[in-house]
């Protein structure tokens, strides 16, 4: 039998978030604006789940990360990623060796540390068949030769690196992952000036004969991309759910707006023109969680979901744009300015439009799937 209710602890955690998004997140969301990186939120976040889940950790699992994303977004969008705790990152690290997860694990459950993935190149972004990046055999370790682009979290403690190992391979085949730290000589980065998410910079990494140990590297030669593929769908899900957290936050923001606010005698939600896009706007949202959540059930069960995560990285971002837009208008010119916070998260939302896959990307993915009969099986 369907159960979309969560357990009794992930519906605790969802509260106890919420009101520390509220609280603590929310008054600080515009400090990360002007270039300032939340850590000390993040170490606040991090540090709650741990203790929250501790006892329970069997449910801590990818549907909580979910509340985290949704309930995260609510206060500060850009606290999301570094805040969804262990068994987010244990679909990310999941090839890690053990000396790989004694180095970093730890430091990136708790946030002290950020890893940044390092794939879309100037000429390869949803392609990662057309990356150039190389890494080549020097003695008992790999030089890496390339440049990446769009890398988000551009001051993270390491970079997870995608480089083309096998001087002989095509296509997605003979690409390999690196664990590069941030000090390693020979790495450089350039940061983007961005519309939104400029708490979390993006912009170049450059690799200029990077040497990295043999223990740097993630997994069996030749198979990042296989592995690296099947954390999209999870990530993609999560995408989705921090950008509908965003958008509900702003609806709730209007409701209570457009009830204070007065025109022509009444109240703004006298009007249907107020009320109808808000219902409209809540309804899509809603679908949207729910596939998202979804996902993240498939995932957990085993089940294949990488169409219904292409569906859901499309969808979600964009409603929750369009929502989010809708919000700052009927707020009229004050929902335009930066006194609200309804400016900021539209500009943050739209960011994750094309993060992680465009629209065009995730809309050929499915189409692929139904070609084949697999999305309709």
């Amino acid at each position: 039998m369907l159960d979309f209710s969560f357990t009794p602890s992930q519906e605790e955690y969802r509260q106890a978030l919420r009101e520390l998004a509220r609280e603590e997140l929310l008054p600080r969301y515009a400090e990360g604006d002007a270039g300032t990186y939340p850590t000390e939120q993040i170490l606040r976040i991090n540090a709650f789940a741990e203790e929250f889940w501790r006892g329970r950790e069997d449910e801590w699992d990818l549907i909580a990360c979910g509340i985290t994303a949704e309930e995260i977004a609510r206060g500060d969008f850009n606290c999301v990623l570094p805040s969804l705790g262990r068994p987010y990152q244990s679909q990310l690290f999941s090839d890690f060796s053990e000396a790989q997860h004694a180095r970093w694990t730890e430091e990136l459950a708790s946030g002290r540390e950020m890893i940044a993935l390092a794939i879309t190149e100037p000429q390869a972004g949803s392609d990662m068949a057309q990356l150039a990046a190389r890494a080549e055999r020097s003695g008992d370790g790999w030089v890496i030769d390339g440049v990446k682009s769009s890398v988000s979290f551009l001051d993270a403690g390491v970079f997870y690196v995608f480089a083309r190992s096998d001087p002989a391979s095509s296509g997605w085949q003979g690409i390999s992952g690196f664990l590069v730290p941030r000090d390693t000589p020979g790495l450089s980065s350039e940061p983007f000036e961005d519309l939104g998410c400029r708490a979390i910079r993006r912009g170049v990494l450059r690799l200029e004969g990077v040497r990295v140990p043999e223990d740097a590297m993630v997994g069996p030669p030749g198979t990042a991309f296989q592995r690296i593929s099947r954390f999209f769908d999870v990530n993609r899900a999560i995408i989705g759910l921090k950008c509908t957290g965003a958008a509900l936050q702003s609806v709730a923001e209007t409701i209570e707006y457009t009830r204070k606010r007065e025109a022509f005698g009444q109240p703004l939600t006298a009007n249907q023109g107020i009320t109808f896009p808000l219902a409209e706007g809540v309804t899509y949202l809603d679908h949207a969680r729910l596939g998202c959540y979804r996902v993240l059930w498939m995932r957990q069960n085993g089940i294949p979901c990488r169409h219904e995560g292409a569906m859901v990285k499309w969808w979600a971002p964009k409603t929750a744009a369009d929502v989010i837009h809708k919000c700052l208008t009927l707020h009229g010119h004050v929902g335009y300015s930066n006194q609200l916070p309804i400016e900021q998260r539209l500009r943050d939302v739209i960011g994750w439009q094309i993060g992680d896959g465009a629209e065009e990307v995730m809309k050929l993915l499915v189409a692929r799937e139904l070609m084949t009969g697999v999305a309709t099986s």
